[in-house]
């Protein structure tokens, strides 16, 4: 027990020693004597770092827009240096094309495609120029962004920039180019409470599943397809009570194609028509619903009605029409 204790003794005392060695070593780095670099600053969580020579991506949210709609994004830039800017600094930003090609094909298998932003959407003029202020270690720009009526909502636009100088200290190796992909929603896009209706005219037991949260997605100017948050953990598709039990019909999904107006003027199948889907299923438009979207004061979708089919071999087997009631933007 002796000797126990005395050896348990030993080894605290060297333990200290080592702590206060390590102590007394970390007081003589000298942390002014790091490189001061400026850099692109985060523009909310990055959505990709940097890899394989690929700038770090940035995911910007445009939010709804339709033709002719302006909005705008910021991009930050840094001096990261251990103390604050020693003066003014200058740091100017300009576009880097080639960046995109890097940056698709250091993640392809992320299927990435990433293309130049489309003329007339960026309204912003390259380079710009902004200024970190002498004792501060931030500077932010906006960029001005106008929908272009020849907007492709199916793209995957983004603007690449690099900062091509700075005033004072070094271009960061990593974070001195960034892309920032651009997401629009059309008008019509959010997340909805759904209630309503659905008869089966080949199965009886096949019953309504309601209510249901569903989210209108943008998949065109005017289009937007029926995606269930609660379905197989999200998913394009229609839920029902099979006896009981839930299920959904494979190879279905309502399509949504609106007039400027908000009216439904057709619907389509997510999973192609008829002759494309291995269920032979396709949607149609009920013309005897009221199918239309109606908007608020602010433009901000409020309710929808709208009734539709589902066929089958040909043959209408579902009759649905459903109120989508407006609760949020899509997260």
């Amino acid at each position: 027990m002796k000797k126990i204790t005395m050896f348990s003794v030993f080894i605290l005392l060297l333990t200290l020693g080592l702590s206060s060695c390590l102590k007394d070593e970390s007081l003589t780095l000298d942390t002014s004597k790091s490189n001061s670099v400026t850099e692109f600053a985060n523009t909310g969580t990055p959505a990709d770092l940097p890899s394989d020579g690929a700038a770090v991506r940035y995911a910007i949210d445009l939010g709804s827009l339709k033709a002719g709609d302006t909005t705008s994004f910021n991009i930050n830039v840094d001096y990261a240096g251990a103390n604050m800017a020693p003066s003014d600094i200058k740091v100017v930003v300009d576009v880097d094309q080639s960046l995109l090609a890097t940056f698709n094909s250091a993640h392809a298998a992320d299927e990435a495609n990433y293309e130049m932003a489309l003329t007339g959407l960026i309204q912003s003029t390259f380079p710009i120029t902004l200024t970190i202020p002498k004792g501060q270690q931030f500077a932010q720009a906006k960029v001005n962004v106008k929908l272009p009526s020849d907007y492709d909502f199916n793209a995957a636009y983004a603007l690449p920039l690099k900062i091509s100088s700075t005033s004072t200290g070094e271009i960061s190796g990593n974070f001195g180019t960034a892309i920032y992909s651009l997401n629009v929603r059309n008008i019509y896009d959010g997340r909805f409470t759904v209630t309503g209706t659905m008869v089966d005219l080949t199965n009886a037991t096949f019953l309504a599943s309601y209510p249901k949260t569903i989210d209108l997605v943008t998949t065109g100017a005017f289009t937007n397809a029926y995606w269930d948050k609660d379905l197989n953990g999200g998913y394009y598709g229609y839920k029902f009570n099979a006896a009981g039990s839930g299920s959904y019909f494979g190879n279905f999904d309502p399509v949504f194609k609106f007039d400027a107006d908000g009216t439904v003027v057709s619907v389509a199948n997510y999973y192609g028509d008829a002759s494309s889907n291995s269920s032979g299923r396709d949607a149609g438009l009920d013309p005897s619903g009221v199918n239309k979207l109606t908007f608020d004061e602010n433009g901000v979708p409020k309710e929808l009605n709208v009734s539709y089919y589902m066929y089958q071999g040909g043959a209408i087997r579902l009759k649905v029409t459903e109120k989508f009631v407006y609760q949020e933007p899509r997260p």
